[in-house]
């Protein structure tokens, strides 16, 4: 009845350590995967900001702002 006990605790703690393992593996794909969303977004912001030029916005007309913007979206897509 012993053994039978052992056998019983053994593989339980089997089966839970490994649901914890793919758990675990699992949270850190969720963080890479928004650490590498995060990343994107931030250097297509740059990106854009760069292109727009937003500095010197006040030195430009409103036909110069369109074109400017439409280069900006042509070039990169957004």
């Amino acid at each position: 009845m012993n053994k039978l006990k052992i056998a019983i605790f053994t593989i339980s703690t089997i089966i839970l350590s490994l649901i914890g393992i793919k758990k675990l593996i699992y949270i850190n794909q969720l963080k890479d995967l928004k650490n590498k969303e995060e990343s994107i977004l931030n250097e297509s912001n740059r990106v854009l900001n760069e292109c727009f030029d937003l500095e010197n916005k006040d030195k430009r007309t409103h036909n110069e702002s369109i074109e400017l913007i439409e280069y900006c979206l042509e070039e990169y897509g957004y």
